[in-house]
Parts: structure tokens; C-alpha cells; sequence
């Protein structure tokens, strides 16, 4: 009796988990249809089109495949092109541990617990809400506008102060000169920039056990110990999540030169060699966060796993 009991009661158990699995499905179509259509579909077909002529007529859309014409040209007659990729990539490096810093800094200032934090936590996400693109293009036009005849750049210090003279009395390699001046002459877009990021690592931060904390205390470990030895191991995949954020929107800015240049071929009907240019630029991308990820594998997850 009880092994008819258990018998029963198995393929009931079984049947509800197959109708789960049907409704699962079922919620989960439109979304699988979206991901198709309007996904999937369009990056094959454009990395369909950075092989072929793409030409657009009354009769439609038609794409002639050529090979790597496309590539070939780009790289061998366009001289300027390897110089922008290589010179959003010195971007990167400039501007990425600067807006992680800056975000490390100002998530550990903001998840403290004072008077108003909630207020200067939205004061601060505002800054996300202005660095988008229509708002901060008003800002700058505003600000280059004849009210005040100021010539604002894509990465603006308005002329404010003068790094590069405050850095030439330090005395530092020219090297670390360049670096620092460059980091600090785009200051304010940078710290614009860091937004998300902020508010990436604070999610990290509360997530991380008090307990912790309260053993770091009892061994008697400094704040800067525990920064270095529980704050920031525990953190490290909340940082990784930042810093491939911060890669992808420096590299889709509308300012780098290379989606503009893009953009300028797309509107000049050269789709499949607009097409080209990113896709190239989209690989060196991917090759970066390779790198970064194997970094992270090989040194901080082996060294804090």
C-alpha cells in the first residue's frame, strides 16, 4: 500500500513539475521572441553587413557580400583609424581608475550611516541623471554660449585651474605627468561618470555580513586593515560588474572618435564599412575584458577565493 502511495505520489510530483515547466515556458516566449528579433537578429546581420556592400533603394535593403574589402580598406587606407582605436584605449586606461577610485571613495563616504545620507545619496545620483546625453549637451552649449564666451571641450575643466602648472612643481617623471593631467583636466566629467558605478558598490558594501566587521575589531585590525582584508576581497565582484560598465560606456561614448566616424559613414550610405569600423573596435573591446577577467581569475579570485 504504501509503494502504490509513493508510486502515486512520484508521478504527481512529476506531472506538476512538467506543467511548471510549461508555464515557465510559456511567460518566458515573449521574451525569447524579443531576444531574437530585436537582438540576436540585428548584431548577425550587422556583422553580416561589415562584410558586404549595403545599399538601401525603393525595392529595399540589399546586402552584396564583398569579404573583407571592408576591413582591408579601413585599415590599410584610412589613416587615422588604428590612431583613433588606440587612442580611445589611452582614454580608457586615463579614465578608468579614476572613476573607480572615485566610486570606491564615495560609495564607502555614502553607506555610512549619518544624518541625511538618503538625501546626499540622491543628490549625488542626480549627477547620473544630468551626465546623460541630451541634458549635458544643453549644459555645454550653455556653457560655450555667448553669455559667457567659454570654448568648453568634450572633457571640460573650464579652464578653472591650471594642473599642468600645479604638476610642474612636483617635480614628477613626465610620464606619471602626462597621466595625472590628463586624469585631472577631465575631472568633472569624470566624476559626472561615476554614477552607477557608486551606486554598483554600494549595493556591494551592504551586502557584506556586519559579522565581519565585528571580528576585524575584535583582532584589532585598523580601518585601513580591514579595507584591504574584508572590505575589498568581498568586493571584488561588485568592482569587476563596475569596471566592465565603466569600459562599455566610455567606449559607446558619442565623443569617441571612432563611433562618431562610424556614425558620419552610416550617414554617408557606407553601412557595411561603418559596420566594419565598429565591429573591429567592438573585438579589441572584448579582448580588453578577456584580459581583465583572466587577471581577475588568475590573481584576486586565487589569491581571496
Amino acid at each position: 500500500m504504501y509503494g502504490g502511495n509513493n508510486r502515486m505520489s512520484g508521478k504527481k510530483t512529476r506531472g506538476l513539475e512538467k506543467l511548471k515547466e510549461r508555464y515557465g515556458l510559456l511567460f518566458v516566449t515573449p521574451w525569447l521572441v524579443s531576444m531574437l528579433l530585436f537582438f540576436v537578429y540585428p548584431i548577425a546581420y550587422s556583422v553580416y553587413s561589415s562584410f558586404g556592400n549595403v545599399t538601401i533603394d525603393a525595392g529595399g535593403v540589399t546586402t552584396g557580400f564583398k569579404g573583407l574589402d571592408n576591413y582591408k580598406e579601413m585599415l590599410l587606407k584610412d589613416p587615422k583609424y588604428l590612431d583613433n582605436v588606440f587612442g580611445s584605449f589611452k582614454d580608457i586606461f586615463v579614465s578608468l581608475p579614476f572613476i573607480i577610485v572615485v566610486s570606491i571613495v564615495l560609495a564607502l563616504l555614502l553607506n555610512r550611516r549619518f544624518k541625511g545620507r538618503i538625501f546626499f545619496r540622491g543628490m549625488f545620483f542626480m549627477s547620473v541623471i544630468f551626465a546623460s546625453g541630451p541634458v549635458l549637451n544643453m549644459f555645454l552649449k550653455t556653457a560655450s554660449g555667448d553669455a559667457t564666451s567659454v570654448a568648453v571641450a568634450a572633457t571640460p575643466t573650464f579652464d578653472l585651474i591650471d594642473f599642468a602648472s600645479v604638476l610642474e612643481g612636483l617635480n614628477l617623471p613626465e610620464s606619471v605627468e602626462k597621466y595625472v593631467s590628463a586624469a585631472l583636466g577631465n575631472i568633472f566629467m569624470l566624476v559626472w561618470q561615476s554614477g552607477i558605478q557608486t551606486v554598483l558598490l554600494i549595493a556591494g558594501l551592504q551586502s557584506i555580513p556586519e559579522l565581519h566587521y565585528e571580528v576585524a575589531r575584535v583582532e584589532g585590525a585598523t580601518s585601513w586593515e580591514t579595507f584591504w582584508f574584508v572590505t575589498l576581497p568581498q568586493l571584488m565582484r561588485t568592482l569587476m560588474l563596475a569596471m566592465i560598465f565603466t569600459v562599455v560606456e566610455l567606449c559607446s561614448l558619442g565623443t569617441n572618435d571612432i563611433i562618431s566616424n562610424s556614425y558620419s559613414k552610416f550617414n554617408n550610405m557606407e553601412y557595411g564599412l561603418g559596420s566594419a569600423m565598429l565591429w573591429f573596435y567592438y573585438v579589441f573591446i572584448l579582448i580588453f575584458i578577456g584580459f581583465v577577467f583572466l587577471i581577475y581569475k588568475k590573481v584576486f579570485e586565487r589569491k581571496w577565493g
